[in-house]
């Protein structure tokens, strides 16, 4: 049996991608503008997952208009969304037997990754550790209420 999620449907996806665009267009604070890309990777990977590729490009935007107000390379956050999906997620998908737990591990990867990709332009500081923490315990609890 299929259960449907929030990604299924267009109209969520296009107001995340709106989200997104607004909060880091016209408020470029770290703490804010870096809220919510768990879930976007989320998106990524289930719309990866179900070939639905015009919403998926949607995500690839979300992500290019994160990095862009970072002052990130353009395509690094999606490069490392797929580095993670091809290659990490089926060994964790492996390894572990809860998919809820390999979801959280899964994000957490990402979150890592991002602050690896803080770390080459020699941004991190404390400030950023604790805002990816704070975001990353936000993502979980919004990627583990929703089905």
């Amino acid at each position: 049996m299929y259960k449907n999620s929030f990604i299924d449907n267009p109209t969520v996806i296009f107001s995340l991608l709106a989200f997104v665009s607004f909060i880091n267009i016209f408020l470029p604070v770290h703490f804010l503008s870096l809220l919510l890309i768990g879930v976007i990777y989320t998106a990524f990977t289930k719309l990866i997952k179900e070939e639905n590729y015009t919403l998926f490009a949607l995500m690839i935007i979300a992500f290019s208009i994160i990095e862009l107000a970072q002052g990130l390379k353009l395509f690094s956050l999606s490069l490392l969304a797929f580095f993670i999906h091809i290659f990490i997620a089926p060994l964790l998908n492996k390894m572990l037997t809860s998919q809820k737990l390999v979801q959280v591990m899964i994000i957490f990867i990402f979150y890592l990754g991002t602050a690896l990709l803080f770390s080459f332009l020699g941004e991190v500081n404390y400030e950023l550790v604790a805002i990816l923490l704070i975001n990353y315990l936000i993502d979980i609890a919004i990627v583990s209420l929703l089905p």
